[in-house]
């Protein structure tokens, strides 16, 4: 790395000619706004073309996963991290006490300490290869059915086996396979990396990297919000939960899932019970009725991604947003390349900060997953574009939670029946049946996610404290995914060797997840008010903003203010509302609610989920035992166990509090 260390050298000293005349005479701080104004032009001007050659080289790295393009990243992350550094250090010479409040905002951005050299240098490369380890692992197997040795990437191989519904042992070997071989690589490298940016971040004054993350959202109350929001929702996700499982069981067998226990993680979907929307076929409350899935009649018109890419295109321009510029159509990488590059293959959206190059990178293929998840990407677009005229600290969201709600809210109105007739990729009538099974779907895409992306980061934030015992780590992970999310380990897990949790993208490419769980709440909140705007009457189920310039002037003011103002203030530019809130969602999938409480009823089901005696014992492990002993057990009267299940819940959720 001795490249990095001479431009770094050159850096400094380079970045060193716009730090003359910050400091007033004597030493003492700046308290000139005008000299604080001029600095803030100096680097925008300097720091936008330095950060655009870093993210250029990012993306040569990330789709074509070579040790070349690495050695790039690191050459372009370090002239961009000295001139950021050096920006840091002389933006603190300003006294801003009577500076104006926009002075001040984007000053604050810039108000930050990095660690040394080394450490800088050895957490890039921490990251670096634990991005390497996801995006380029294979699990391997003898094919059962041929004998012929084969090896799977997680896109699209090992993806589209999980989303298949039957195979028990298939899903088992992948689940396992993929933890194992992911997950144990990267604990090392994960731990130290928690050292690490625990250090960068109590440099800047936070108690710690999750302390960091929470004030992003400039309140002290972050954990207290979230829970709050949750313990609204959670009697929702608690139907669905015990609804699926019933599914799984009719699915799978008594010997694989036991009826009163959490669900088994291999199960679900995906490789991490996140979205549990590839369930769909076994769920869907009324199957003889029209699909709400367009997947078919995709393949019938010959869909290709491109033109996937050009709908979801339209339907913002529709709205009067802007269109994607020409160069996205030939700089994207929008398929998985088929020259034996190896490239990192989760959808992302990527921001150049020239305002005039954006991009997506996505192993897209044409199923109706994917073309929601276009949706969603180019929210993400949409909001570099409305935001690029924008200071370069301002080009933001208003918090990550926003900006991952304006792709889930253009992806949802999207997917509605009313839209996709339009489209021509469906032709089903206005039937209540039919809405329920969009309601369904829609709970398996938003609801599911809820608890999981709790969990994923109020463990990190417990980890970050230093609460839990290395030792413990990933049996207290588990024991929380148990608690909260109902879902647990397919097999026993190693707690010297595992951390499960490293196994996401997220979370081994340092992202935060506590963005998802507030972008649901704010997706629905936002959904109300363009739906009103839209002149939308009757169910919020049905509002589709396509077409509608209003919507789109609305969402676009939105947009625009990037993050020069605080989220609370953006929120109430367009909502009215200063707060963040649960029962926009909680309207919207009320007949949801209702269908399933009666459903569940009707079936005798339990609402909550059994704790396993022990952190070895796995779902499999009880649900077999448990079927055992039911043979013997008298026939239990269903009416009785509708109206003993709320006192069996009641004494549950009294032990919940308890914490291990």
């Amino acid at each position: 790395m001795e490249v990095v260390k001479i431009l770094l050298f050159l850096t400094f000293v380079c970045s060193s000619v716009f730090a003359v005349n910050i400091k007033s005479k004597k030493g003492r701080l700046n308290s000139n706004e005008d000299d604080a104004i001029a600095f803030l032009a100096n680097y925008d001007s300097e720091y936008g073309p330095l950060i655009n050659q870093y993210v250029i080289a990012s993306w040569n790295y990330e789709t074509n996963l070579t040790d070349e393009n690495a050695l790039a990243v690191a050459v372009a992350g370090g002239v961009a991290g000295a001139y950021y550094g050096e920006a840091s250090a002389n933006a603190s010479q300003f006294d801003s006490t009577n500076f104006s409040e926009d002075t001040k905002r984007q000053l604050s951005y810039l108000q930050s300490v990095s660690l040394d050299d080394a450490e800088s240098e050895e957490l890039y490369n921490i990251l670096s290869e634990m991005g390497r380890i996801y995006g380029s692992y294979q699990a391997c197997r003898s094919n059962p059915s041929t004998g012929i040795n084969e090896c799977m990437y997680l896109e699209p191989e090992l993806t589209e086996l999980m989303a298949e519904i039957g195979n028990y042992d298939d899903h088992l070997w992948a689940w396992q396979a993929w933890h194992d071989g992911v997950g144990r690589q990267l604990r090392p490298l994960y731990l130290r990396y928690v050292e690490l940016s625990n250090k960068q971040a109590q440099l800047n004054g936070y108690n710690d990297y999750g302390d960091q993350w929470r004030q992003k959202y400039e309140t002290t109350e972050m954990e207290t919000i979230v829970q709050d929001l949750y313990a609204q929702v959670e009697p929702l996700y608690k139907q669905l939960h015990a609804y699926i499982r019933r599914k799984l069981y009719d699915t799978y067998g008594a010997d694989k899932i036991n009826l009163r226990g959490p669900l088994p993680a291999h199960l679900l979907g995906d490789m991490w019970g996140r979205f549990w929307v590839n369930l769909n076929p076994i769920a869907i409350p009324y199957p003889d009725k029209p699909s709400t899935d367009p997947s078919p009649e995709m393949i019938r018109q010959n869909y290709t991604v491109e033109r996937m890419f050009r709908t979801g295109n339209d339907f913002y321009t529709s709205m009067g947003l802007l269109p994607v510029p020409e160069t996205f159509w030939n700089l994207s990488m929008l398929e998985k390349p088929t020259d034996g590059r190896e490239v990192a293959c989760h959808a992302t959206a990527w921001d150049f900060y020239d305002a005039k190059d954006f991009r997506i990178r996505m192993c897209a293929r044409v199923v109706f997953e994917d073309f929601q998840t276009v949706h969603h990407e180019l929210g993400h677009i949409q909001y570099f574009m409305q935001y690029s005229f924008q200071p370069l600290n301002y080009r933001d969201g208003a918090n990550d939670g926003f900006h991952e709600a304006v792709g889930e809210l253009m992806s949802m109105s999207f997917s509605t029946t009313k839209h996709l007739n339009t489209l021509g990729l469906l032709n089903v009538p206005d039937d209540p049946d039919v809405d329920m099974n969009f309601l369904l779907f829609q709970a398996l895409n938003t609801i599911s996610t809820l608890p999981f992306h709790l969990t994923q980061d109020t463990w990190r934030w417990s980890m970050f404290r230093g609460d839990i015992p290395t030792a413990e780590l990933n049996d207290k992970y588990w024991a929380e995914k148990v608690r909260v999310v109902g879902v647990a380990p397919p097999v026993g897990r190693d707690p010297a060797q595992d951390l499960d949790i490293t196994a996401i993208f997220h979370v081994c490419n340092d992202y935060d997840m506590i963005r998802y769980f507030m972008r649901t709440f704010f997706q629905y909140q936002f959904n109300e008010v363009l739906c009103e705007a839209a002149g939308h009457t009757g169910p919020l189920y049905k509002c589709d903003f396509y077409n509608s310039t209003a919507a789109g002037d609305a969402l676009s003011a939105m947009l625009k203010l990037g993050a020069s103002k605080p989220w609370q203030d953006a929120m109430e530019a367009m909502t009215g509302q200063r707060d963040v809130l649960a029962t926009p969602l909680l309207n919207y999938f009320e007949p949801l609610m209702e269908w399933l409480e009666t459903e569940n009823a009707k079936n005798g089901d339990y609402i909550g989920w059994d704790l396993p005696s022990t952190l070895e014992e796995s779902p499999i492990t009880i649900a077999e035992k448990v079927a055992e002993k039911e043979a013997s057990y008298p026939k239990i009267n269903k009416e009785a166990a509708k109206y003993l299940a709320p006192i069996f819940e009641e004494a549950l959720h009294s032990l919940r509090n308890i914490r291990f």
